[in-house]
C-alpha cells in the first residue's frame, strides 16, 4: 500500500456541476504506485440542491462537522502528505477552503490550491484593498503550489503578489476519450442542430439565448436551425418561463426541444446528434462541456470568458461571443450557415481535442505535480 496519501476535498461526489464530474474522472483513472488519492466532503449535500433556504440554514453544521473530521484525519493519518483544495474565486467557497488551508500549513502538509472558478469582482476586490490582498496572499498564495484554468488567471495571480516567487500552473478540465461518440457525418447542412448544455440559468447565458432564437424567428432565419436545449433549472419553474418565452413568439416545440439533465451515454449521444455547440456564458473556469463538444467534433461558439480564450480558435474549432450579447448570437449563428465548411471539420477538431483534454494526458501531470511536492529535488 502506498505511503503517501494525496487529500482532496470538494462538495460531496453525488452533487451537481463540473467540479465533481472533473473528480469523478479524475479518481477513476488517476494510476500510481506511489501515491493514492483520497476524498473528503466539504460543503452543502446534493439533496440540498433544489432547497437554497434549507441549505443555507444547514451549511453551517455540515461545514462544522466536515472540519473536524477533516482535522481529526489530518492529525491521525500521518500518510497525508498534501492537502488540495479546489475552490472558485467568490466569497463563501475561499472563506470555505481557506480554513482548510491555513489548518493543513499548521500540520505541516502541502497545500495544493486548484481555482476552479473566476470572478472578476471578487478579484477586482482582493485587488482594490490592500488587506483582503494580504490575506489572500498569505492564505492562498504563500508555500503552495496553484493550479489555474486559463493563462489569464495566471496572470492576474502574479499581479496580485508580484516578485513573490508564486508556483503556478496552467491545466484544462478533462474529457474521456472512451466516452466520446463522434458527430454523425452530414451531407449537406439545410438544417444545423445546435446544442446548448449546462445548468439553465441566467449565468449561463440562457436568457440571451432564448432571445436570439426570437430575433431568428423575427428576421425569418429560424428556419435554418434546430436547437436542443439539455440540462436542469436552477430553480423549479424557470423552463416553463422560457417555454412560454418562445410560445409567445410561435416557436414550436419542435424547433427549440428541452431535454432536462441528461448524463453518461445519453449525454454523448446528443453531442454526436448536433453541429453546433453554443454557451453563451457570462463567467467561467475551464467547462467541461466545451470539451466534450470539441471532442464529438462541434463546432463552439462561446463566449470569451475565463479557459474559453485559450481554447477556442476563431474560425478553426469555434467562434468567441461577446457575453450578454443577442446580436453576436445571431450574427455567429448566421456566419455559420453562410459558412458551413467550418461544420466540415469535425473530424479535425475531435483528434486534435482528445490529444489535448484526454483525463489520461492530465492525471499523468497531476502525477508529476505530486511527486515534486512530495519528493523536492534538492537545490544546487
Amino acid at each position: 500500500m502506498s505511503s503517501n496519501k494525496v487529500l482532496i476535498l470538494t462538495n460531496p461526489l453525488n452533487h451537481e456541476g463540473g467540479v465533481v464530474n472533473y473528480y469523478n474522472l479524475f479518481f477513476k483513472h488517476f494510476e500510481s504506485n506511489v501515491i493514492l488519492l483520497k476524498h473528503s466532503s466539504i460543503g452543502s449535500r446534493a439533496y440540498l440542491f433544489y432547497y437554497p433556504i434549507l441549505k443555507r440554514l444547514l451549511y453551517p453544521i455540515y461545514y462544522v462537522f466536515d472540519v473536524i473530521a477533516y482535522i481529526l484525519k489530518l492529525l491521525f493519518n500521518p500518510k497525508i502528505k498534501i492537502v488540495q483544495v479546489s475552490p472558485s474565486l467568490i466569497p463563501v467557497p475561499l472563506i470555505r477552503d481557506g480554513l482548510l488551508v491555513i489548518i493543513a500549513k499548521i500540520l505541516g502538509k502541502k497545500v495544493v490550491v486548484f481555482y476552479r472558478g473566476w470572478k472578476l469582482p471578487t478579484y477586482r476586490k482582493i485587488e482594490k484593498y490592500t488587506k483582503i490582498r494580504k490575506l489572500f496572499n498569505y492564505v492562498f498564495q504563500k508555500n503552495t503550489l496553484q493550479i489555474v484554468l486559463a493563462s489569464a488567471f495566471k496572470n492576474d495571480l502574479i499581479k496580485l503578489n508580484p516578485g513573490g516567487g508564486l508556483k503556478i500552473q496552467v491545466t484544462t478540465t478533462v474529457i474521456d476519450k472512451n466516452q466520446i461518440i463522434p458527430k454523425k457525418k452530414k451531407d449537406n447542412f439545410e438544417t444545423i442542430n445546435v446544442l446548448f448544455l449546462a445548468r439553465i440559468q441566467n449565468l449561463k447565458g440562457i436568457g440571451e439565448l432564448i432571445d436570439a432564437i426570437c430575433k431568428l424567428k423575427e428576421n425569418n432565419q429560424l428556419y435554418k436551425f434546430n436547437f436542443t436545449i439539455v440540462g436542469h433549472e436552477y430553480e423549479p419553474g424557470y423552463i416553463n418561463l422560457l417555454q412560454d418565452k418562445l410560445e409567445a413568439a410561435n416557436i414550436t416545440q419542435d424547433q427549440v426541444i428541452f431535454t432536462g439533465r441528461k448524463i453518461d451515454k445519453e449525454k454523448f449521444k446528443i453531442y454526436a446528434q448536433n453541429d453546433i455547440y453554443l454557451l453563451p456564458s457570462y463567467t467561467e473556469g475551464c467547462p467541461n462541456s466545451v470539451l466534450e463538444a470539441l471532442s464529438a467534433g462541434l463546432f463552439c461558439i462561446t463566449t470569451n470568458v475565463g479557459a474559453l480564450d485559450d481554447i477556442i480558435i476563431d474560425k478553426e474549432n469555434g467562434l468567441k461571443i461577446k457575453k450578454k450579447s443577442v446580436d453576436h448570437i445571431v450574427n455567429a449563428l448566421n456566419f455559420c450557415a453562410n459558412n458551413k465548411s467550418v461544420l466540415l471539420r469535425s473530424d479535425k477538431i475531435s483528434k486534435e481535442s482528445i490529444q489535448q483534454f484526454d483525463v489520461k494526458e492530465i492525471v499523468a501531470t497531476f502525477n508529476s505535480i505530486y511527486m515534486s511536492l512530495i519528493y523536492p529535488k534538492p537545490n544546487i
